[in-house]
């Protein structure tokens, strides 16, 4: 074993793994499907300010399109006065291009680490013994599975299987997946742009592509990203939903602020004509 993936392997997969279990293990019932869906919503939610983060800028970005075509226009081709004109107007708006990105960078060993985690958990489970922690070996739960690893069928609700390729549940990824997609990209007036065009074909095609790899993986993946998706779409509910409060609170508090303005403006004209 290389010492990049045996630190990746300590850092990442063996607590991933050892949570995994600890969950399995606790839950009546020992469902390994529901155990997958609970370590999904505990790492969901721990990355839920980073997510959040990377809404805001997305919406904030977006919000700056119509000032960015214009500066586009005044460029006229010009590509180095574009970069300069664009640095100015994020720093003007106290913007950064790249905060959207830095959250879903801290993401991507998550998403790799999990697709080993659910293949030593689902595939290979004689080799347990050697990436669980010795108290969560001793839950019996997970004792049984250490001593006879072939009595182990993960499944979800005792149906779907977590070890073979589910279709259903890869549709539901690629169909969630969608409109988490759907609900943060902006609705484009200009039908003929072709960033606008290339940005609606790309919101069909990444669905598809994640249907069609999920299609041949382990169920217990799939499961992961329908999971991740809904706590996504419902997170983006919630970021919108504050914003426009915090939008209404603004605009009552200039409703306020505008009576007060004109009265003392009105005052200050009575003073100066006595």
């Amino acid at each position: 074993m290389s010492p990049i993936f045996h630190l990746l392997q300590v850092i990442f997969l063996q607590p991933l793994l050892n949570l995994l279990f600890l969950i399995y293990g606790l839950i009546p019932g020992h469902d390994f499907g529901v155990s997958v869906i609970i370590l999904t919503l505990i790492i969901r939610f721990a990355l839920w300010p980073l997510t959040s983060k990377q809404l805001r800028s997305q919406k904030k970005m977006q919000s700056l399109q119509p000032e960015i075509a214009k500066l586009k226009q005044k460029a006229n081709g010009d590509k180095a006065l574009e970069s300069q004109m664009l640095m100015e107007l994020y720093k003007e708006k106290e913007i950064s291009p790249f905060s959207a990105c830095l959250p879903v960078l801290l993401q991507f060993p998550f998403l790799i680490a999990l697709y080993f985690v659910f293949r030593a958990a689902t595939q290979n489970t004689a080799e347990l013994s050697q990436l669980l922690y010795l108290p969560i070996q001793h839950l019996s739960a997970v004792q049984s599975i250490i001593q006879d690893p072939a009595s182990f069928h993960p499944t979800l609700f005792g149906v779907i299987s977590m070890s073979n390729p589910s279709i259903p549940l890869a549709i539901l990824a690629g169909v969630t997946q969608f409109l988490q997609v759907q609900m943060i990209t902006p609705k484009q007036t200009d039908k003929s742009d072709p960033t606008a065009a290339a940005t609606r074909m790309m919101n069909y095609v990444f669905p598809l592509i994640t249907i069609f790899i999920a299609w041949k993986l382990p169920a217990a993946l799939p499961l992961y990203w329908l999971t991740a998706n809904l706590v996504s779409i419902l997170q983006q509910k919630v970021v919108m939903g504050e914003e426009v409060e915090e939008m209404e609170e603004v605009t009552v508090v200039k409703k306020i602020a505008e009576p007060r303005k004109q009265k003392t403006k009105s005052s200050a004209k009575r003073r100066g004509g006595k």
